[in-house]
């Protein structure tokens, strides 16, 4: 497939290079290392300037020249790209502040423009010649999609979806079958507003051609069926206005009685309410009548029963009431105050006398803890006191015993001294080092083995490779990459050879194709689509102009015949009076034909044609002889209906599209310079193989592989040195000397670890002078020899530090106080104080029979203060009762006497009294209550007045019921007053006669619409005209030709709307899986993970897959998101590469992965630019060994 490559770009002015820059590149992997902030990033943004332009934006933060315009202003503001495809060089120069661009190609006399002009990326309409130039070099005019796709800057961007210009990309709606399904639908829409039924978008909201057809065809066949029926449509109107009139007359007189019937309906409803009304109050005053009788009779007997029963209270003074409710409640306050103070003074006697015994209880037989509450501390320190001393002389004799058993241990170790006092630790260290000693010594081994391995292979097959020249070896290095380049130019020189020979042969095969289709219009000039545009319009006008000329012809004769007739009938009318007059006939009929002729003379003269007539005929005139010149231009077509002319104009103009992109291909066609280059190119394509060929042919016989055998030869040169550099640090570290004398080395003067390792070799009972003796002796030291060691010096750590303790704490207990006195003679004398303290009680005492007797003597006191304080509230109580009893007795007295004839009829009691004043007070309360009914019922009034209200409602209630019977009277059909008729049936009889009003009043109505919509069908039938027939016959055949015709048109759009966007769904389908393909083994290649699996979404959201379960990306590293985003890189770039092969720009995207991963992608890249050019810009300077570097020219 034909390949890209950046060979040289040059900026100035651009970002940070004021006066300019040349940056060149190779083919393979070039690499860039330099620190930040250096114009990595503003050369691949300058690249992308040239190719795609740079926006006059004012943002400093968007892709413009506000972004990337140097502040300096310099003198030039511009950029140039070379580049190769296919083997051929291009170059593009654009100036950045005009946006003027020029193409240059290298042919076999140096450089030739291609193409020069102005390309605005920020115009609304770009350029489309620049475009295609563009898209046929690199095969996308895109700066976002280039971006997106093969320029990976820093840092990589994140997110779970695909960029908007890749998914464009992916889904075909940045392709070119967007427009052809624009245009599609274009033409849908223009022929018929229905899209959306048809499958393509949604239905418009105004008539498009083939709606307006089909109202036309409508209007058309209802005015041929209007035509034929107009006549008898209009007899059926008259005859049935007559029908109507008669069936209106008769509906409003059954409405009028109605309406009657339904006032007089209201009016026996209104009278049937009021007599109700009348009625009720009737009874109304019946039942106060009655009621309040009643109340006076029953006021009558309770006076008198009170009069007899209670005589005291119906003659009592005022305010008794109120005395006997204070006497009553002060007897009662009285019993209950000398009640309570018994009580009290019951309580006194038994709190006096518990307080006694309580008392005797504690002075006898609790006598001995009653002043002793501290006792069974004191028994328990006694106890803890002898405890004590017993232990710690146990102690003494224990740490005595422990002293000889340790001194005898530690004599039957080694004096493990010698390495220090911690010689554990200092064991442990000394393992380790040996370990490590031992470790690092066999790496020096075995790394003198392989070294001795190495000089035998680059003497043996390898050393074909020695002392090669500088050229050859470089001609090895790239063996593959120069031999698969050499055979790309070779190829590319024959395809383009190829397609030279294929351009020619297109070519012909479309002039053949034009002749055949457009063969029939051969002889008609450029004039013919003009003619045949403008005959539909000049036959419509003829035809008008005619139909003008016709009308006009009518009129004039029917003025001309009016006028004749009228100026012969004039001569003949006074002829005829002339002869009356005169009697003689002869001259008046003689002069009556004179005027008769006269007038008929005058009328053809007056009638003649006028001057509109003569301008229509000239105009007719013109317009035939225009159609004869456009008849005569369109020859065989000059009899072609309006449906055929417009067939035959679409011809015309497919054929002057043909004929335009015939001579645009004969352009294009190579000349004789450029097909002899495209063979000598191949020439030497062929020859520079040939040459590389027989250069290498004596090491490529010896390998299959040369490049891998070159590599070979390389890293085993390099190995061999490094291993050599290796063993001499190592040896000259260690131990001071060379690597051939490093094992004789004597261990005196050696530092750390080697003096430790000396010491614990002469413990174990050996004496080792030079390093291989110890190395000898530390191989010989297995696992559970270096255990033991550490066992038995751990316990001589635990032994001396044991035998110390115990010095220590013998010395602490023997060690006597101030006084003289050891620990044991202080203890003593303190258990002999607390002896004398607890006594009659011992150390031998049991606590629990203690116990009891402190809790109960406890008790006792506790009960001894509450009743001290109960004593003296009972006391104090009693006192206080008694004298609230004092203070009510006097009052209590007076009342007595006050109230003595009240209390009489109750045997002087005030409680019995208080019973018959509230049994006289209820039935006070109960004739008063009845008297304030009948102060209600009689108001003002009184009996008399009541019955005179009876009788006036009995009055009113006859007179409505005798109104009401004289309307039933005048009505038949109303039901009687007075009767047993139901609520519900009279109001279903009103609802149906209200319901049948309202049913008449609606037929009135329909009847009276019917009688206005068939006058008003009257007038138009009786005003309209009769169309043609014929014509309207003719023009109905022609459109539904064209509607037929137009049918068949949408239905072929549609149908290829659909199948394209079948084909562009198909398409995304089929692409996004292939991309998911190609980024899984690019990821699985990068991170190691043969399980996880990339996908892609629909909606163009990136999945990983791991054993089919969806991780989110959030769970990866951010090293695994950035490998993730590569494959997606180059895995579009894989899919782009089917037809052109684009160069990756990496820009610092490498920075989140370990060294494994580095490693990984350094394999893939390396792999990948034997395909395609790679280039690599960083800051990390580990990068630079990957590839060539990129040369720098300011």
């Amino acid at each position: 497939m034909p390949a890209v490559t950046w060979q040289r770009l040059r900026l100035a002015g651009f970002g940070c290079y004021r006066e300019g820059v040349t940056v060149g590149f190779q083919e393979g992997l070039n690499v860039l290392v330099a620190p930040n902030e250096e114009g990595k990033s503003t050369l691949v943004a300058g690249l992308e300037a040239v190719l795609f332009g740079l926006p006059n934006s004012g943002n400093p933060e968007a892709f413009g020249s506000a972004r990337f315009a140097n502040r300096e202003e310099p003198d030039r503001f511009e950029g140039e790209l070379e580049f190769l495809v296919d083997g051929r060089a291009y170059a593009v120069r654009r100036q950045f502040n005009n946006n003027r661009v020029t193409i240059r190609t290298r042919g076999a006399h140096g450089w030739e423009e291609v193409w020069r002009g102005s390309h605005n990326p920020a115009a609304h309409k770009r350029n489309p010649v620049y475009n295609e130039h563009l898209a046929s070099l690199l095969g996308m005019t895109s700066r976002e999609l280039f971006e997106a796709t093969f320029c990976l800057g820093q840092p990589l961007p994140e997110g779970r979806a695909l960029s908007s210009e890749v998914q464009k990309l992916l889904s075909g709606s940045g392709g070119h079958y967007q427009e052809a399904l624009k245009m599609l639908a274009d033409d849908l829409r223009a022929l018929t507003r229905y899209c959306g039924d048809r499958g393509v978008g949604n239905n418009g909201r105004k008539d498009a051609r083939l709606e307006e057809l089909q109202a036309e065809i409508d209007s058309l066949r209802a005015q041929q069926q209007a035509t034929g029926s107009t006549i008898e449509e209009l007899a059926a109107v008259r005859s049935r206005l007559q029908e109507l009139a008669a069936e209106i007359k008769a509906v409003r007189v059954q409405l009028k009685k109605q309406q009657d019937l339904l006032a007089a309906w209201d009016g026996w409803r209104a009278l049937q309410l009021r007599y109700k009304s009348a009625l009720r109050e009737q009874k109304q005053a019946g039942a106060v009548q009655e009621r309040a009788r009643e109340l006076e009779e029953k006021i009558c007997r309770h006076k008198e029963l009170a009069a007899r029963s209670y005589p005291e209270w119906a003659g009592a003074p005022a305010g008794s009431a109120g005395k006997l409710d204070r006497l009553a409640e002060l007897e009662q306050a009285i019993a209950r105050l000398k009640g309570e103070a018994a009580n009290w003074e019951a309580q006194l006697r038994d709190l006096n006398a518990e307080q006694e015994a309580l008392t005797a209880r504690l002075q006898g037989e609790l006598a001995a803890v009653a002043d002793h509450p501290d006792i069974l501390r004191d028994l328990e320190d006694l106890q803890s006191l002898l405890k004590e001393r017993e232990e710690l002389e146990g102690q003494v004799r224990e740490l005595a015993a422990r002293a000889a058993e340790t001194a005898a241990e530690l004599a039957a170790l080694p004096d493990f001294s010698l390495l220090g006092n911690s010689p554990a630790t200092v064991l442990e260290g000394l393992q380790v080092a040996a370990r490590q000693l031992l470790e690092e010594w066999g790496r020096f081994q075995e790394q003198q083995n392989r070294y001795k391995e190495l000089e035998a292979e680059l003497a043996g097959d390898l050393s074909c490779f020695a002392g090669l020249l500088p050229e050859k070896e470089t001609l090895l290095a790239n063996y593959a990459a120069t031999r698969l380049a050499l055979e790309r130019e070779e190829q590319a020189a024959r395809d383009a050879c190829r397609r030279l020979e294929e351009q020619k042969a297109a070519c012909r095969r479309r002039e053949e194709e034009f002749r055949r289709e457009f063969g029939d219009l051969e002889d008609l000039g450029e004039e013919a689509l003009q003619a045949a545009t403008d005959k539909p319009r000049i036959l419509e006008e003829l035809q008008a102009r005619e139909a003008a000329r016709k009308a006009a012809l009518a009129a004039c004769r029917r003025r001309r015949l009016a006028t004749a007739l009228g100026l012969a009938g004039a001569g003949l009318v006074g002829g005829l009076v002339t002869g009356l007059a005169t009697g003689n006939w002869l001259p008046a009929l003689a002069a009556a034909l004179v005027l008769a002729g006269l007038g008929y003379a005058a009328g053809s003269y007056l009638g003649r044609p006028g001057r509109d007539i003569l301008d229509l005929t000239a105009a007719i005139t013109t317009l035939q002889g225009r159609l004869a010149q456009l008849d005569a231009i369109l020859g065989p077509w000059a009899g072609a209906t309006a449906a055929e002319l417009g067939e035959l104009r679409q011809r015309l103009r497919e054929r002057d599209r043909v004929q335009e992109e015939l001579a645009t291909l004969a352009a294009s066609l190579p000349g004789t310079a450029e097909e002899e280059t495209a063979r000598q190119a191949l020439e030497a394509a062929t020859r520079a193989r040939s040459d590389f060929q027989a250069a290498t042919a004596a090491i490529s016989a010896r390998f299959s592989d040369v490049t891998a055998a070159y590599r070979r030869y390389l890293a085993t040169r390099e190995e061999r040195r490094r291993l050599a550099a290796e063993m001499e640090s190592f040896a000259t570290k260690v131990v001071g000397a060379p690597p051939s004398a490093a094992l004789t080395v004597p261990l005196a003067g050696l530092g750390s670890p080697w003096p430790g390792l000396a010491s614990l070799a002469r413990l174990a009972g050996q004496a080792p002078v030079t390093v291989g003796e110890l190395l000898t002796w530390l191989k010989e030291l297995d696992h559970a020899a270096w255990e033991d060691f550490l066992a038995r010096a751990q316990r001589w750590e635990e032994l001396t530090y044991l035998s110390r303790q115990v010095q220590e704490k013998r010395e602490q207990l023997l060690k006597p106080d101030k006084e003289g006195r050891t620990a044991l003679e202080r203890l003593a004398k303190k258990i002999a104080a607390l002896e004398r303290h607890v006594a009659p009680f011992t150390a031998a005492t049991d606590p629990g029979a203690v116990v009891p007797l402190l809790e109960e003597a406890g008790r006792i006191k506790e009960r001894l203060g509450e009743l001290a304080g109960r004593r003296q509230a009972a006391g104090s109580r009693v006192k206080d009762l008694q004298e609230q009893i004092q203070e009510l007795e006097p009052e209590a007295a007076g009342l007595r006497e006050d109230l003595a004839a009240l209390l009489a009829p109750g045997g002087g009691e005030a409680g019995k009294a208080l019973e018959r004043r509230q049994a006289y007070e209820q039935l006070a309360r109960e004739w008063h209550g009845w008297q304030e009914q009948l102060a209600g019922l009689l108001g003002e009034g009184d009996l008399e007045d009541l019955a005179t209200a009876y009788l006036d409602a009995a009055n009113r209630t006859v007179a409505v019921l005798q109104e009401w019977q004289d309307l039933v009277r005048e009505h038949p059909g109303l039901p009687e007053p007075g009767g047993e008729t139901k609520g519900e049936e009279l109001e279903e009889q009103y609802r149906a006669l209200r319901a049948g009003i309202i049913e008449t009043e609606g037929r009135l109505r329909r009847l009276e619409e019917e009688e206005r919509q068939l006058l008003r069908r009257q007038s138009q039938l009786e005003g309209s005209q009769i169309a043609n027939m014929a014509i309207v016959a003719e023009t109905l055949a022609a459109r539904e030709k064209e509607l037929e015709r137009l049918e068949l048109e949408a239905g072929a759009l549609a149908l290829a709307y659909r199948e394209l966007a079948a084909a562009a769904r198909d398409y995304s389908q089929n692409y996004r899986r292939e991309l998911a393909r190609t980024a899984s083994r690019y990821f699985n290649l990068f991170t190691g993970h043969r399980e996880r699996q990339v996908d892609i979404t629909e909606d163009f959201q990136v999945e990983v897959r791991e054993a089919g379960v969806v991780m989110a990306l959030a769970q990866l590293s951010r090293g695994a998101q950035d490998q993730l985003y590569l494959s997606l890189r180059l895995a579009i770039g894989d899919l782009l590469s089917a037809n052109l092969t684009l160069p990756f720009i990496f820009d610092d995207c490498f920075v989140n992965c370990d060294a494994a991963r580095r490693e990984r992608i350094r394999e893939s890249l390396a792999a990948l630019a034997l395909e395609r050019q790679l280039i690599l810009l960083s800051h990390d300077p580990d990068f630079a060994a990957w590839g060539m570097p990129v040369k720098i020219e300011k």
